[in-house]
């Protein structure tokens, strides 16, 4: 699916309504930076906001898909299969895209939160970069990651991209943390473990 013809048929299927992009925006919930992204081919709307696209532009979703108006009330098989398929390869590439993204801001802000306390403790023996890993690195790593995460989440969300794998991951992490306390706090509250000198 080309995404520049599809964000043009948008632009001039709004246009015929005599819509705002604005207005397009208000009508998805969604901003009307993401419908520019969408009509400049830079993005692809979520595949939850396709129905309600093709809706508030008064075209049928199969019209949207394919960016060209069908005159004819048959469609073939083959033309239906097609444009799903060309929907659901961009479905997965978004999804990828987006994966790519948290792995990629976990992966720098454990590198960056354990190459610090490393440089900073090189002395230390091995119990206490053990018990500093744990008790430190860790929460580090899921508080940090939950904000990264929350925030990317959060623009894209704004900029119309798919969102809900970033947030669920923040969650997670989140989840993770409070577990993870609940835990330590539950440990030394018992009296259980040393702590390092």
């Amino acid at each position: 699916m080309d995404t520049k013809v599809f964000g043009a048929f948008i632009a001039q299927c709004r246009k015929e309504k005599n819509m705002t992009q604005a207005d397009l925006a208000m009508k998805l919930n969604v901003t009307d930076k993401a419908v520019s992204r969408w009509e400049r081919g830079i993005g692809f709307p979520d595949i939850n906001t396709i129905e309600p696209l093709a809706s508030a532009l008064e075209i049928s979703v199969l019209e949207l898909i394919k960016s060209e108006r069908i005159i004819s009330n048959e469609v073939t098989k083959e033309e239906a299969t097609g444009v799903i398929t060309d929907t659901l390869n961009v479905v997965k590439q978004q999804r990828r895209q987006e994966r790519k993204n948290v792995l990629c801001i976990l992966g720098v802000i454990a590198v960056v939160i354990i190459w610090v306390l490393f440089l900073d403790s090189m002395h230390w023996q091995m119990d206490t970069f053990i018990f500093t890993g744990i008790s430190v690195v860790f929460p580090l790593f899921c508080v940090f990651g939950f904000l990264a995460l929350l925030g990317n989440g959060i623009r894209r969300k704004i900029i119309g991209k798919p969102y809900g794998q970033t947030l669920a991951m923040a969650m997670a992490l989140l989840l993770l943390l409070i577990i993870f306390m609940g835990l330590f706090f539950l440990i030394g509250a018992l009296g259980i473990g040393s702590v390092p000198n």
